[in-house]
């Protein structure tokens, strides 16, 4: 794995990474088949869901002329371009162990296909927005839990989520800048949320009973209870922790810098050996 940076002035860098996720164990986190197949499922969104993403503000770019914004754009665009990259080749994994990720990323480019038909410009750019804050919250809660973290087994996989969860707190402001640069509102960016998080929440369970199903591991009840309190513990569930900044972005002046990352960011960079 090697890591080279580019882009120096916008606000972060490209990094360019080349992981190769050979070998790696099945059951790669805390050697539990709910857990690791919820990371894998995680997974699977992300080659046409950053498309999306770099679709979506690539369609504006003309209409902004603020300078540090274009460049930020341009890095934004590189990040999640390297990130559909990586998690394609996290299907060297999975197919090493027989997962299907390729036809649950089929699906999501169909999903996909169909929103972006039936979506204008600025809608598609508050799903965007939406799904920029779940995946900014989400990469904070990893960078923020070792009792998580640490339960992860792979370095390879540990090393790419973690370098995922940097970058998504690094970029989480710039298509909600974006957004309202080009006159986008609250009404349509809370309605987008709030139509954005049933998708979500129904794509990712209906692949995690797939990964499960197809796995053998459905009725491994004990599994079970350890990923459904590993995610929804009253007081550590890492879905549970997403709640209070899920509903932040609900507020009329919700901005992602509300939630300040960087002394987080800038010590993980550190442990990664990112300059």
């Amino acid at each position: 794995m090697t890591a080279k940076t580019s882009t120096p002035s916008a606000s972060f860098p490209v990094r360019r990474m080349d992981f190769s996720f050979g070998a790696s164990q099945k059951y790669w986190f805390a050697g539990d088949p709910f857990m690791s197949h919820f990371m894998n499922n995680l997974s699977s969104l992300f080659p046409y869901g950053e498309k999306f993403f770099v679709d979506s503000v690539r369609a504006v770019r003309e209409q902004i002329t603020e300078p540090q914004l274009k460049k930020d754009i341009s890095a934004f665009i590189g990040q999640e371009a390297m990130h559909s990259k990586e998690h394609a080749a996290y299907n060297e994994y999975a197919a090493e162990h027989d997962i299907d990720l390729g036809r649950l990323e089929l699906r999501i480019k169909v999903l996909l296909a169909w929103v972006t038909k039936i979506t204008t410009q600025k809608q598609r750019l508050a799903a965007t927005c939406a799904l920029e804050h779940f995946t900014a919250t989400m990469a904070e809660q990893l960078l923020q839990r070792e009792d998580l973290t640490t339960q992860m087994n792979d370095p390879k996989l540990y090393q790419l989520w973690m370098w995922h969860a940097i970058e998504e707190n690094e970029h989480k402001a710039v298509a909600y800048d974006v957004y309202q640069a080009v006159g986008g509102g609250y009404f349509t960016r809370v309605a987008m949320m709030a139509i954005t998080t049933l998708t979500f929440f129904g794509v990712i369970g209906w692949f995690q009973l797939h990964l499960l199903r197809k796995d053998g591991q459905l009725f491994n009840w004990r599994s079970w209870k350890k990923g459904l309190g590993m995610l929804f513990s009253p007081r550590n569930g890492f879905l549970t922790k997403l709640l209070l900044p899920y509903l932040d972005y609900y507020r009329p002046g919700f901005h992602p810098l509300d939630h300040d990352s960087k002394q987080l960011e800038q010590r993980w960079r550190q442990r990664l050996g990112f300059n």
